[in-house]
């Protein structure tokens, strides 16, 4: 077997999958063929998993520099217990559109959305979630993030997930 068939079969070998479980680890190279369900998420990316350690901090505003699908797929996914603050219950997005991807509006769109929360809610601090989305237009969040602090006197916290 070629060093390249090797490396495809290794990436089949899923241990976690239900079917897979059960199998001997020759039978787990061959992989799990389960289709996932339509519109369900395949699993959590660096997104979602930033958004699980940092939620629990409840009176900040969470905001998800990404089209509305990635805040949606991971909304309410975790909780976090608070007796006082409930800001964190609300989801903010810039909600990014097709249009705004290909004609470079997503730094532009992320200020107003910072300006909006910080007017509407006044939150000590506002962390703004990249997304692979954001990342790969390179929005420079981190840019717009420093503008925002300067400008509003609020700690406003890129998170590069």
């Amino acid at each position: 077997m070629s060093s390249l068939s090797a490396k495809i079969k290794d990436a089949f070998d899923e241990p976690a999958c239900d079917k897979n479980r059960g199998k001997d680890a020759k039978a787990r190279k061959e992989g799990c063929s389960k289709s996932l369900t339509p519109g369900a998420a395949a699993g959590g990316c660096a997104f979602d998993g930033a958004k699980i350690v940092l939620q629990p901090i409840t009176d900040v505003a969470h905001l998800v520099h990404a089209p509305l699908a990635c805040e949606g797929n991971s909304w309410d996914n975790r909780g976090a217990v608070s007796s006082g603050p409930t800001l964190w219950r609300t989801s903010f997005t810039t909600d990014l559109t097709e249009l705004d991807l290909v004609m470079g509006q997503g730094e532009r769109k992320l200020f107003k959305a910072i300006r909006e929360i910080k007017h509407t809610y006044a939150p000590p601090a506002i962390f703004v979630y990249s997304t692979c989305v954001t990342a790969l237009i390179g929005d420079d969040i981190e840019a717009v993030c420093k503008r925002a602090t300067e400008k509003f006197g609020l700690a406003v916290v890129p998170i590069n997930a």
